[in-house]
């Protein structure tokens, strides 16, 4: 009976520690929609939300969203800087919490400097305060370089929920 038991709980320990994998990252991105009048000098390829698959995401207060994106840099860039937003009402307000060191946040080749034909993988884990408000709109993700100008810029649609 003893072993059993041990047996049923490594089996709903691997079957939660695979869907919690499987929950952060999908293999599907999710579609985004360039940021209006701006022009990115580098290509977004794709853009991994949490479990979001389609939009609107769902981002739940007091957890962390995680981001990935796939970027292919056309530049050199030696700094980048990240900008996170919420389009409320059309009105951007400053998502807090996002590193603005956007080089710290690359996960496949290291760091910055970026060179062109550089194909890097992205990531931040976003925090959703419990004190941001119960709302629909969009969320705008922009990464600068330098000399200001915009390397990717996104925008997809999200909905804050309580927990």
């Amino acid at each position: 009976m003893k072993k059993s038991v041990l047996l049923l709980l490594a089996l709903v320990y691997s079957i939660g520690e695979l869907e919690f994998v499987n929950c952060r990252i999908p293999d599907t991105p999710v579609t985004v929609r360039p940021c209006p009048g701006v022009e990115s000098k580098a290509t977004l390829v794709a853009v991994f939300i949490g479990s979001c698959t389609e939009a609107p995401c769902i981002f739940r207060k007091g957890q962390n969203v995680t981001m990935e994106m796939d970027i292919d840099f056309h530049q050199t860039v030696n700094r980048l800087q990240a900008e996170l937003y919420a389009l409320v009402f059309g009105a951007p307000v400053k998502w807090d919490g996002v590193n603005p060191e956007g080089c710290d946040d690359i996960v496949s080749i290291g760091e910055c400097p970026l060179e062109a034909g550089d194909y890097i993988t992205y990531g931040v884990d976003l925090y959703v305060s419990p004190s941001y408000p119960t709302v629909t709109a969009d969320v705008r993700y922009q990464l600068l370089d330098e000399n200001g100008d915009t390397q990717i810029c996104w925008i997809v649609r999200a909905q804050v929920r309580p927990a």
